[in-house]
């Protein structure tokens, strides 16, 4: 089952050939084999930081042309030692021989740790394991048995020819596993993927790259960031420099432990590059292929000479992001959606006579209902069906900023009304079940934990209910079945430069709050940063990276606002996204407080960070948003659960909590509980994530975490 929930994701990714943008990126020789930029396997340009395995041969000696080492076009070795292994358990009289050439006490498998290279698509010949027995005489003889491998996705192994062919679908690393009369021994097999995007450049430029010497004094990266967390299942980043002219040539260069791509183009100014797509979408095929680093380079040639490279390093999570982002189109006054992974925003919203403008929405965790105010001024609340758009009650009642419960099932609300308290109400009804007071103070931007028992809050201090330029953080406790507050406390003091502590987001595990430090609390043209603390108030830190502090310029690292969390635990992180006002590359380049544009930005948080250490890693911009909007508060919620038999990535998406292949057709679709619970099914303990998988229960769902 743990395999196919791999290949599910990976259904894009079946097309093959190369990835030149205009299909003459790979050089094929007539018999169908692919020929490389150079003699060997391809390697790092010289003055660049990154490199790949240079011992991979041209020509096959092996049997049916396979890769093995030294002689052979598989990278490899052979013997008993290394990532071989043989069972414990066997004893000596485990295997005999015929003419007395002993009992066989021990396996060795050829080649050991192959590599094997699929260039721009194309398929190599099958690599062919052989297992030898060695006797108690010392004598090596042929053995027969049964061989695995345990990534279906990489290759398919012959169970009795140990013959290995790759799929081309991805990347990674399997393990290859023979066994024989209760003898067995085991060794790595890597499937490496290599793509090339040339349009005829000339092979001097591509020789002067190799032996470039001088840093470049002209070319500034911009976009993305160095050490940038990017999530799988994405658009790719489009690569954004200053500093070229019209006539240079790049070479953009990625590398991974089992994934290249190397390209070369000419970029005018402003110069942005986007991997290619056709015919291989290279970005979805470089996450599919890498759990970890990839090393990024970019070097110019100017027509004289060319430069050392500039390089980066990302990560990348070991899963696809999920849910909806729903976010304020300011230039419109519309509440929009964007599905993670999509191209561009949907309105969605039925409006009525009451519910022609919407605003300070809040939306349930499990995505189910949405909490908006509605007609500016006194802006009463409103709930709304995500799935259909359908407004599903209309209070008539002043509220402002509201918060809806994880499930949907009630709503706080009474900013606006500017007495102070925060109401608890059904989602439905303006009935109020509970009240959240304290004399001489006012309550606001409330936000609701996934374990449905905390909400974090604002006190302002000073101002209205929409302005106002400081405020405390307080921390309450609120009992649903029995409606009321308790524990109310204060968490995070106004005191310091930047006073203004309000839009508060939980963590999926409800242990951290995030929130937004400011010198007001309306944020166009604010100074403003996004910070966390234990939902105690202890362990305060700012998130520099996630605010990109060193790595844009100064006045630009103070233009974050109003964080919000993704629900779930994904690939090992969480997923905070935030407003900025920052600028974006080369493409949205305003830096004027009065028109610069606000856009939405995702950063992965590490959930186990040492206290007082930042958690955070520098953002990204999220793919599918409109560029001649201004986009503010990013409300991400799970997306409508999914009935059974529906396709599914993972449990959160399902109604019943639960993604398997349960007719083993290789597709995911949603079902009933059964047996443990994997990566991304539901959960109430850590218990009941399956053994050997490395999963903890993070907010309702099994998730692995980093380190």
């Amino acid at each position: 089952m743990a395999f196919r929930r791999l290949l599910a994701p990976l259904a894009v990714l079946l097309t093959f050939g190369c990835a030149g943008d205009d299909g003459r990126g790979s050089d094929t020789n007539a018999d169908g084999t692919a020929t490389l930029p150079t003699s060997t396997a391809p390697t790092s340009s010289a003055g660049t930081d990154s490199t790949t395995d240079a011992t991979v041969a041209t020509d096959a000696s092996t049997a049916g042309g396979s890769m093995s080492v030294g002689e052979s076009d598989t990278v490899g070795s052979t013997g008993t030692t290394g990532s071989t292994t043989v069972d414990p358990t066997v004893g000596t009289d485990s295997t005999t021989t015929d003419g007395g050439d002993g009992m066989v006490i021990d396996v060795k498998i050829d080649p050991l740790d192959p590599v094997i290279l699929v260039s721009n698509g194309v398929i190599p010949p099958a690599t062919v394991f052989t297992a030898t027995g060695i006797t108690d005489k010392g004598k090596e003889v042929p053995l027969t048995g049964s061989w695995k491998y345990d990534r279906p996705d990489l290759a398919s192994i012959g169970g009795g020819t140990g013959d290995l062919t790759a799929t081309g679908l991805l990347g990674g690393v399997g393990k290859v596993t023979f066994a024989s009369n209760g003898l067995s021994a085991e060794t790595t097999a890597t499937v490496k993927l290599y793509y090339s995007s040339d349009p005829g450049v000339d092979p001097g430029i591509k020789d002067a790259f190799d032996g470039a010497v001088d840093p470049d004094p002209a070319l500034t990266l911009l976009y993305p960031y160095d050490k940038t967390v990017f999530p799988r299942g994405l658009t790719g980043p489009r690569i954004q420099w200053n500093g070229g002219n019209a006539n240079d040539w790049y070479y953009v260069h990625a590398v991974a432990e089992a994934f290249e791509f190397e390209g070369w183009s000419q970029v005018p100014p402003p110069s942005r590059y986007d991997f290619p797509v056709m015919p291989t979408d290279v970005w979805l095929k470089l996450t599919a292929s890498t759990d970890g680093d990839v090393t990024f380079d970019i070097q110019r040639h100017d027509g004289n000479k060319a430069y050392l490279a500039k390089t980066q390093t990302w990560t990348i999570a070991p899963a696809d992001l999920t849910g909806t982002v729903y976010y304020w189109e300011v230039n419109n006054g519309n509440i929009v959606k964007l599905p993670v992974g999509a191209l561009a925003p949907q309105s969605f919203v039925k409006k009525d006579g009451n519910t022609q403008c919407l605003a300070c929405h809040s939306v349930s965790k499990d995505g189910s209902r949405i909490a908006a105010a509605a007609q500016g001024g006194w802006s009463p609340w409103t709930t709304i069906n995500p799935a259909t758009g359908d407004i599903l009650y209309y209070s008539a009642t002043a509220s402002g900023f509201q918060a809806i419960s994880p499930n949907g099932s009630h709503t706080l609300w009474g900013q606006s009304a500017e007495q102070g308290s925060l109401k608890l109400s059904a989602y439905n009804s303006n009935a109020v079940l509970a009240q959240l007071s304290s004399p001489g103070a006012y309550f606001v931007h409330p936000a609701w934990a996934g374990d449905t028992t905390h909400v974090a809050f604002a006190q302002r201090l000073n101002g209205n209910w929409l302005d106002f330029t400081a405020s405390h953080l307080w921390m309450t406790q609120v009992d649903l079945n029995n409606p009321s507050f308790t524990n109310t406390v204060k968490i995070v003091d106004s005191a310091g430069g930047l006073p203004t502590v309000t839009f508060p987001t939980f963590t999926p595990d409800s242990n951290w709050v995030a929130y937004m430090r400011a010198n007001q609390a309306r944020t166009r043209a604010a100074v403003a940063e996004v910070w966390m603390a234990k939902i105690d108030g202890s362990a305060q830190v700012r998130l520099d990276n996630t605010n990109s502090k060193g790595i844009i310029e100064i006045g630009q690292d103070q233009t974050t606002y109003e964080p919000t969390f993704l629900p779930v635990a994904v690939g090992g992180y969480f997923w905070l996204i935030v407003g900025s006002e920052r600028k974006y590359g080369n493409t949205l380049t305003d830096t004027n407080p009065n028109s610069r544009r606000k856009q939405l930005w995702v950063s992965a948080i590490d959930p186990n960070a040492p206290d007082g250490v930042d958690p955070s890693h520098p953002p990204f911009w999220l793919p599918g948003q409109e560029l001649n909007n201004s986009n503010m508060r990013g409300e991400w919620a799970l997306s409508p659960c999914k009935g059974v038999g529906e396709d599914c990535k993972g449990g959160f998406e399902c109604c019943e909590g639960f993604c398997y292949d349960g007719d083993m057709d290789g597709d995911l679709e949603c079902g009933m509980p059964m047996g443990c619970a994997h990566m991304g099914d539901a959960c109430e303990v850590d218990a009941a994530c399956c053994d050997g998988e490395g999963l903890s229960c993070i907010g309702g769902y099994c998730s692995i975490k980093p380190g």
